[in-house]
């Protein structure tokens, strides 16, 4: 399962301990699980996840563990005894009670470490479902977890942006919140009209880009208000994207971020991305995140008496960002088509820039795609097939739109904390954890990255054909 035998203060922080996850079904949840299941020796881990389209929780852990990601654990010896020690637990964060009480009780005896991963990352989500899911669903957890006597640590992942409206970034929370915070807005937003809730919308969010963003701001406020008592912190990663190397390089599961990006590039199409040339991207590898974020959770609980001493900043944050290693918009283009399978595509990527801050030549481009997308539409509707390319694209333009607020801003931030992390490990444990950006090599990084989207939109494709076919079968 490769070397993972390191004896240190982190894996001994690890050894035999029972972990609590939410969002453990999720791209960087997956991650978490399968490093915490190969690397360490962990006695248990617990998986809040909740009933998903009528398919029980114990069957979506099931084929959650059936993926590619769990591959180099299934081949060894004793897979099955280190896959058992994963145990879903249903949730339900809309009602009270969140869990059982036979749960709670059982949670309560045995959990000595929490990774709240959970997230709702729709950016044009409205703001009563945005803080619904991403402020206090958490709070309802951290509710929970305050009745864990044995808990050391609580990491809770926010994101970098929680705060982009501000151009430097320090590593504490910033509670300057609008109209007095967000349960007042939850109480405004009783009393009005769907259209009077978007017209206020934007008034709520002010500088801030989207609801997601906004929401994970609001979440870092309440963990400050009502659980600095607890061995809490925050953890604030950028944009995350494929592996550099674990599970296997190039690997993602989703196209919400950089992957859906280079999704028409995968898919032999010329899409002009709207962004600034010289703007840095604070992209992070999913394998590098989940390095930190375990990290993290081992010298929170080292830190957490120090940490109860600080008054003014009683709850540690960490941001973890790339500005040691930047990766510049004008360079993803050519970095992506290096890894593109044909020839012709790598040529032709030499010349094109995928990147404009030209409003009126990214539109002329989406206008010619669009055309194109309806055309062969046309011809396949023709032969009985679907109407796929026109929504295809249209969801493309959707997320570029999303985030291109992120490609035409740069920020600097406060990064002491992540340090201290980094240097406080030991040669042996900086091996089994890599999270120091300045040792990627983005040309290696880039490499597998377009090969590792094509896979994924292979095994959405094939999944969704098998869904089909058993759709047809009942």
């Amino acid at each position: 399962m490769g070397d993972c035998s390191v004896e240190s203060g982190v894996v001994e922080f690890y050894k035999n301990s029972t972990i609590l996850i939410t969002g453990g079904t999720g791209f960087i949840g997956k991650v978490l699980l399968e490093k915490l299941l190969r690397c360490f020796e962990v006695r248990k881990v617990y998986l809040l996840i909740r009933e998903k389209r009528s398919t029980a929780v114990g069957d979506r852990l099931k084929e959650m563990l059936n993926d590619v990601i769990f591959g180099k654990i299934r081949a060894t010896t004793g897979s099955d005894s280190i896959l058992a020690k994963v145990v879903p637990i249903e949730v339900d964060f809309q009602s009270d009670a969140v869990i059982s009480a036979e749960h709670q009780r059982l949670l309560a005896a045995e959990v000595q470490i929490v990774f709240n991963v959970m997230a709702s990352v729709k950016f044009n989500e409205d703001i009563e479902t945005a803080i619904n899911t991403n402020v206090l669903s958490s709070r309802k957890l951290f509710q929970l977890t305050s009745r864990f006597p044995g808990v050391r640590s609580i990491v809770h992942v926010s994101t970098f942006y929680s705060n982009c409206h501000r151009p430097h970034i320090e590593e504490h929370i910033y509670e300057d919140l609008p109209f007095g915070g967000y349960e007042n807005i939850l109480n405004i937003f009783r009393f009005l009209s769907a259209e009077e809730k978007v017209h206020l919308k934007q008034l709520i969010l002010g500088p801030m880009p989207n609801s997601y963003t906004f929401s994970k701001r609001c979440a870092e406020v309440m963990i400050r208000h009502q659980f600095a008592h607890l061995p809490i912190a925050i953890f604030r990663p950028p944009i995350v994207s494929s592996a550099y190397r674990e599970p296997s390089p190039g690997w993602v599961d989703n196209f919400n971020g950089a992957a859906g990006m280079v999704v028409p590039a995968c898919r032999g199409l010329l899409y002009w991305i709207r962004g600034k040339e010289d703007v840095s991207l604070d992209v992070i590898p999913v394998d590098y995140c989940v390095n930190a974020l375990l990290a993290v959770g081992w010298d929170n609980a080292r830190s957490n008496r120090k940490r109860m001493e600080d008054a003014e900043h009683p709850v540690r944050v960490y941001n973890y960002v790339s500005q040691g290693n930047p990766l510049y918009n004008r360079d993803v283009g050519s970095l992506v088509v290096a890894g593109l399978q044909t020839t012709v595509a790598r040529i032709f990527g030499r010349y094109a820039s995928p990147i404009t801050s030209s409003v009126f030549i990214r539109q002329l481009i989406i206008y010619w795609l669009l055309l194109q997308a309806s055309i062969a539409d046309l011809f396949g509707m023709l032969a009985g097939k679907s109407k796929k390319n026109y929504v295809f694209l249209k969801r493309v333009i959707g997320l570029d739109e999303a985030t291109s607020y992120f490609r035409c801003r740069s920020w600097t931030a406060a990064n002491d904390n992540i340090l201290t992390v980094w240097n406080a490990l030991s040669i042996n444990e900086k091996r089994l954890l890599p999270f120091d950006m300045e040792t990627l090599d983005w040309r290696e990084y880039f490499r597998s990255f377009a090969p590792g989207v094509s896979a994924a939109i292979h095994r959405c494709e094939l999944k969704h054909q098998l869904e089909r076919k058993s759709a047809r079968g009942s």
